[in-house]
């Protein structure tokens, strides 16, 4: 049995009325006690170095700020160490915004635009500064804008990471010290640059280098101090050669659909803070690669080697000619030179 109950028409309205408040009062309160989703922007940051190399540093310093500044509502997942591919991999997820952001040395010139591969060429900086200009410069926008019309990747940030060094199990002085040592390099025009000087160069990944140097598979590579000490290649190389054969910096990509979803606001929180993670990256590689050679020697006894500039530059500079009139755009050298002024 049930008891039927009857609603006149004046009845209802009279209860419409009460019950509509209360239903724009709950509406009014959800709004205001829950985030608006349409504002909340989550993203992944990938890259291949580890997680003490400086530019992880900065990067996790970031993420910190970026959802300080945005009070939670811009948040990154950091995967570093190469978790999620190696540098070929994750520029394709880049491309495909998989991944949104990705750090490292100018591997997007030398897997995606190797016409500009020259841009990390042995030598072809007369210093630091040198380079930043070209990075930062009409070359530096040049670069991005192939990148985004072939690749849907900008640039939006370039960093310090310092010169390329050779570690080895016995000082390198001289190019002749070369002779015969199986080095790890990471492009076709290093590994010409290293034949010359005598080596035996071959490419391996990043992330199984560690373990490829410990087992003897390769007697030598090179990289930058934060690299070396990020990536604990030291643990398993006693030398430290100060060759300097190639100032490197942190190329820092995103995804060009992922830059065009950022709301105004977001924008410039983004940029603001990204500009002031570059600085404390570019300040750590200054003041801190002293600190960091001291440490590995402290840690394992790890020494660094003076090299030969001159000597390795001369040999150096000829490949560097006849690869870029072969393989790289019309002019590129002579471009890189006008910014040494």
């Amino acid at each position: 049995m049930y008891t039927k109950i009857i609603i006149t028409n004046a009845q209802a309205r009279g209860n419409a009325m009460r019950i509509r408040p209360l239903i724009l009062a709950a509406l009014v309160m959800s709004a205001v006690s829950s985030p608006v989703c349409a504002q909340n922007l989550r993203f992944t940051f990938a890259t291949t170095n580890g997680l003490q190399d400086l530019s992880s540093q900065a990067i996790l310093r970031w993420k910190d700020e970026l959802e300080k500044r945005s009070n939670g509502q811009i948040k990154m997942e950091f995967s570093s160490g190469g978790a999620l591919g190696g540098d070929q991999e994750l520029l394709q997820q880049l491309a495909t915004n998989e991944v949104q952001m990705h750090i490292a040395g100018p591997v997007v010139v030398h897997r995606l635009l190797k016409e500009y591969q020259c841009l990390e060429a042995e030598y072809v900086f007369k210093d630091e500064q040198h380079g930043f200009r070209v990075w930062t410069g009409a070359l530096g926008k040049e670069v991005s804008d192939k990148l985004k019309g072939r690749y849907g990747i900008e640039i939006v940030g370039i960093g310090a990471r310092g010169a390329r060094h050779i570690t080895a199990n016995k000082p390198i002085r001289e190019p002749a010290d070369l002779k015969g040592v199986k080095i790890r390099v990471t492009n076709p025009l290093r590994s010409q640059v290293f034949s010359a000087y005598g080596a035996l160069p071959g490419p391996l990944p990043v992330s199984e280098l560690y373990g490829a140097l410990r087992q003897g598979v390769f007697d030598a590579q090179e990289n930058p101090i934060p690299t070396i000490f990020g990536d604990r290649l030291y643990e398993v190389q006693k030398t430290i050669n100060l060759t300097g054969h190639v100032w490197s910096y942190n190329v820092i990509t995103a995804n060009s659909k992922f830059l065009a979803s950022l709301k105004p606001d977001q924008r410039k929180i983004f940029d603001e803070t990204l500009k002031e993670a570059i600085d404390r990256l570019n300040q750590a590689v200054a003041s801190e690669t002293d600190d960091l050679i001291a440490r590995m020697k402290k840690d394992v006894g790890t020494e660094a080697v003076p090299a030969s500039i001159a000597a390795f530059r001369d040999i150096a500079m000829p490949v560097v000619e006849k690869f870029a009139q072969a393989n790289c755009r019309a002019g590129l050298l002579d471009d890189i030179r006008k910014a040494a002024q």
